[in-house]
């Protein structure tokens, strides 16, 4: 009787100090856990995006009943039945804690502002026709996205397109600014690939200055490579 009073109490106390938690059940064994972790220190989604965790138990040959999650901030991600959605741009801290065990882990997450096209938003545009490998393989717009920032603004995505047989990458760049402003307002586009199962993203090493040109031709794309 004291252990299961014990029990409840420790899961009033968690459920008291939790703004918004989700609960996974998980049958559990007499082996006691030496550690849990969610694998990850950071992940990345967009506004709108759903993901679950699965937190990783060693030694593997048990499992962990009653793992709680909470989300540091409800207005950017919040979780419902072990279910994370994505609910405005920001970071959230996202804690797994197994009450039974006393184990827990975190891990951060960026939700983001989706990556769609933002030609509307600007007045002019830079244009970009590239050749984009990822690790030595085509792009897959199936399972990935690319977007043009100027530092971390997005400023427009890459549109799948086929010319001959061969597929392209365009780019619409939006800005403010017609062309490099010649007192040194000067804006460096930087591309990015998100993938879309991997909650992550990186960055390609080649980079455009702003002129407000077209960067690349169907016949000699320009190459984005990682």
């Amino acid at each position: 009787m004291m252990k299961k009073t014990a029990r409840i109490a420790m899961m009033l106390v968690a459920a008291l100090t939790m703004g918004s938690c989700g609960l996974m059940e998980i049958d559990e064994d007499e082996v006691a856990a030496v550690e849990m972790a969610l694998g990850r220190d950071t992940l990345y989604i967009m506004v709108g995006d759903q993901f679950t965790l699965q937190p990783d138990i060693k030694p593997e040959s048990i499992a962990i009943s009653d793992v709680y999650w909470t989300s540091s901030a409800d207005t950017v991600l919040s979780i419902s039945n072990n279910v994370f959605t994505g609910v405005g741009e920001g970071w959230a801290l996202v804690k797994a804690i197994s009450v039974s065990r006393q184990l827990e882990d975190s891990c951060y997450v960026n939700v983001m502002r989706r990556w769609e096209s933002t030609c509307r938003d600007y007045p002019y545009e830079m244009m970009v026709y590239a050749n984009v490998t990822v690790h030595g393989q085509p792009f897959n717009p199936e399972t990935m996205i690319l977007g043009a920032f100027v530092g971390d603004e997005m400023r427009g995505v890459g549109e799948v397109l086929e010319w001959k047989g061969r597929q392209y990458v365009r780019f619409r760049v939006g800005s403010d600014i017609r062309y490099i402003d010649p007192e040194g307002v000067d804006e460096t586009v930087t591309f990015r690939v998100y993938y879309k199962q991997q909650l992550r993203y990186e960055e390609f090493p080649q980079t455009i200055d702003y002129d407000g040109e077209a960067h690349g031709t169907l016949s000699n794309l320009f190459s984005l490579s990682l």
